[in-house]
């Protein structure tokens, strides 16, 4: 009887005319993947022979006999009749081997070793395959194939079936892509999670989910990664893998599927599974300290994307935080504060709720934190420690000032219609009225310098409003390159410029130009057409100043050059400072006017400026 599950690689060859018999045998050997067996005795009885023996493919003779032993045993076993002359096989026996799926016919003189090793090699490939796609149905992971090339799916295994939400006549048109809705792994890649293999890994950045997964694995790199899928029965998360046949362009996609016993508990659901996907995947920096504030589980989020400790340790994972407390994480005077907040936690037993906490960089903008802290009670109702939740609040808090910024402007604008222009306004009409009556034509010459004054005015209200809008995305600046060229727009007369950077900033180039021109007009202006004007980067902290060596500001309160409508010359429409206040604060950068009794001239300082190294 023929021996089920056998997966032997052994080829018997059964023929009643020694030279086909040792034609066929020479041809076979040749191929060092396949054994070659001779079964002894007549031809039908050596055919039964190869077939108990587990022969996965029986090449024989054209005699009847030995076919039809082969088909009494198995009628699915591969058969190979061999015919040198293409005249010795009877009629009815062509016919059925013609019409058998699992035989092949061999009549060509010149090319028989040939053929034969090619049909051989042909039935014993399907049959592989066909085992290949038992086992994996033995298998308690799904496993789908799929073409190297185009990533388009050729097979699945029943497990794959039974959990995606793809049904077998429709895999032929659906791609590796088609089995995920996210690429959880590839969405994290690079942010030294501490991912197996991710060290080696860390180069593999061109291309999508796909195309870095399958070029990993033809790399011959390790790696698995995880999946969310769409189910028959809902979404899950899948831990995959590829196996890559180079050779035959063939991949093979290994993946895990939930625990359907499990699942079945609808109502006992697993509260530390639940808490695992709380503290892995939502984008939030959640921790539980115990009664001595050590941290005892902290999600990703918390390292994200890395902690640089006081020491300049860099803490890059989760498990880089346990045991360790705010002071062995963070700087003493934040770490004082929040252990404080962990003491009146568990001393009280009252939640902290919503505190807002800024933080400072050397360098960029400030950032805000929102941290919500509870007592943290075991199952039997003993404290144990703390949790908090912590979320990055920058971009509402960024743009609650900005409409705090757009509201003032609203009003400084509906300042600026009922009185700067309502003043010349009201000169203009009273000279023309008296121009009216006396004809007295220098009232002619006051309107038109009134009207002067509004236009300078709304152009000035204009540019106002522009400069105000939220910078969107600043950009490397040669600062020195910038300044020349708003020198070069400004009527400086004999004024020198000098300056001294020691690194590019971030900023707005165009912005940026109008501030340098605005200041280098206020210094010729105020310090005469021999002044010295001199811009460079601050000493102690990032930023960058622009001074001159004119009379000083002669204003009491030097904050006050910044105040829209303060302007120290006859006829100035005082926007030209607050324009530069308006620049700099939508790059969220502060500006000093800067007073030393030492020195003469005025100096105006810009800090909060982001270094672009």
């Amino acid at each position: 009887m023929p021996q089920s599950g056998d997966i032997s690689t052994t080829v018997a060859v059964v023929a009643a005319d020694d030279a086909v018999r040792d034609a066929a045998v020479a041809a076979l050997e040749s191929d060092t993947s396949l054994a070659v067996s001779t079964p002894e005795g007549d031809g039908a009885r050596a055919a039964r022979a190869g077939v108990e023996r587990g022969a996965v493919c029986v090449v024989c003779g054209p005699e009847a006999g030995q076919y039809d032993a082969v088909r009494e045993l198995d009628r699915t076993r591969p058969v190979v009749v061999v015919d040198p002359g293409g005249d010795q096989i009877a009629g009815d026996l062509l016919d059925r081997v013609l019409e058998d799926q699992s035989a092949a016919y061999v009549a060509d003189d010149e090319h028989t070793s040939r053929l034969v090793r090619s049909r051989v090699r042909d039935f014993v490939e399907r049959e592989r395959d066909e085992v290949g796609w038992h086992l994996a149905d033995l298998s308690g992971e799904a496993i789908v194939s799929f073409d190297l090339d185009t990533y388009a799916l050729r097979e699945a295994n029943e497990t794959f079936f039974d959990h995606w939400a793809l049904d077998p006549p429709a895999i032929g048109d659906a791609t590796l892509a088609d089995l995920r809705e996210t690429d959880i792994t590839h969405e994290l890649r690079g942010r030294g999670r501490g991912e197996p293999g991710e060290e080696d890994l860390e180069w593999l950045r061109e291309g999508g989910p796909v195309e870095t997964f399958v070029q990993g694995a033809l790399n011959g790199d390790f790696e698995r990664r995880e999946w969310h899928c769409t189910g028959v029965d809902g979404a899950f998360k899948s831990e995959v893998e590829i196996v890559a046949d180079r050779s035959a362009g063939i991949g093979y996609l290994v993946a895990t599927v939930p625990d359907d016993a499990a699942a079945d508990r609808t109502e006992d659901y697993d509260e530390g599974a639940m808490l695992r996907s709380l503290v892995e995947h939502v984008p939030m920096s959640v921790y539980f300290k115990d009664d001595r504030s050590r941290h005892v589980l902290v999600s990703e989020g918390v390292v994200e994307p890395f902690i640089e400790s006081p020491e300049g340790k860099i803490l890059q994972t989760p498990e880089d935080v346990h045991g360790k407390t705010d002071f062995d994480l963070y700087e003493a005077s934040h770490a004082e504060a929040a252990v404080d907040d962990d003491r009146q936690v568990v001393e009280s037993g009252e939640p902290i709720r919503g505190r807002i906490e800024r933080a400072s960089p050397p360098n960029g903008r400030d950032l805000f934190f929102q941290t919500t802290k509870a007592p943290w009670y075991d199952e039997s109702g003993r404290l144990r420690g703390t949790v908090g939740v912590t979320v990055d609040v920058t971009e509402q808090k960024h743009r609650e000032r900005e409409l705090d910024r757009q509201n003032d402007r609203l009003e400084e604008f509906a300042s600026i219609l009922s009185h700067d222009l309502r003043n010349p306004l009201n000169v203009a009409q009273g000279r023309l009225e008296r121009y009216r009556q006396t004809g007295d034509e220098s009232d002619l010459d006051a309107v038109a310098e009134m009207h002067d004054r509004m236009a300078s005015l709304v152009e000035d209200v204009l540019t106002l409003a522009r400069e105000g809008h939220q910078i969107e995305g600043a950009e490397r600046v040669e600062a020195d390159e910038v300044a020349t060229r708003a020198w070069a727009t400004v009527d400086t007369g004999t004024a020198t410029l000098e300056q001294e950077w020691a690194y590019p900033i971030e900023a707005d180039p165009d912005r940026l130009g109008r501030l340098f021109e605005n200041v280098f007009r206020n210094a010729v202006e105020h310090g005469g057409a021999d002044v010295t004007v001199r811009v460079g980067t601050l000493d102690d902290e990032p930023g960058f100043y622009v001074e001159d060596d004119g009379t000083g500001i002669e204003i009491d309160s030097p904050e006050e050059v910044f105040e829209r409508g303060v302007s120290a010359s006859e006829g100035g429409t005082g926007f030209g400072l607050a324009i530069v206040r308006e620049i700099a604060e939508t790059h969220r950068w502060s500006v000093a006017a800067v007073q030393d009794d030492s020195a003469a001239g005025a100096r105006f300082e810009f800090t909060g400026v982001t270094r672009a190294e």
